[in-house]
């Protein structure tokens, strides 16, 4: 059963980013359900630019993602990327069906989307990149790495 919460117990200095709005909106408030901080992640600008990354601190088998919005406000992704990588250097989009595909995000700020991979892959380093975000709001993120010991 290799579906166990990867993230959700990482420090926050596990957690990284392009940019942040304010101290408050850092990579470090974006684990998924938490309200701390200003409720997520939100970069300085919303842009395709931006990411947020997540240190496992060592290589896992990665077989499921989530995402959240930020907590009680208009900021939430409906689409995005999502990267890996062995060393945070060289990184490798994941693909289905050898196609770049964009996951399906956010509709609102607290439901959560749960994604499973389908192959899942072995990575120490994600990244998520916002694609698009809802109009009114800007690019909000919480998230959860699911997998075991690869």
């Amino acid at each position: 059963d290799c579906d166990a919460p990867l993230a959700s117990a990482l420090p926050r200095s596990s957690f990284s980013s392009s940019s942040e709005l304010s101290s408050s909106h850092g990579p470090g408030f974006s684990r998924l359900n938490r309200r701390d901080g200003a409720g997520g992640w939100t970069p300085l600008v919303s842009n395709k630019y931006q990411w947020l990354q997540i240190d496992l601190g060592e290589r896992m088998e990665v077989t499921a993602v989530a995402t959240q919005g930020g907590y009680g406000s208009s900021d939430w992704v409906t689409s995005y990327l999502l990267m890996f990588s062995d060393g945070g250097r060289n990184w490798k989009q994941y693909r289905r069906e050898e196609s770049i595909w964009g996951f399906p995000g956010n509709t609102n700020a607290d439901s959560v989307v749960h994604y499973r991979l389908q192959p899942p892959f072995e990575a120490r380093f994600l990244r998520f990149l916002p694609l698009a975000w809802n109009p009114r709001g800007r690019i909000g993120m919480r998230i959860e790495v699911y997998g075991c010991a690869y």
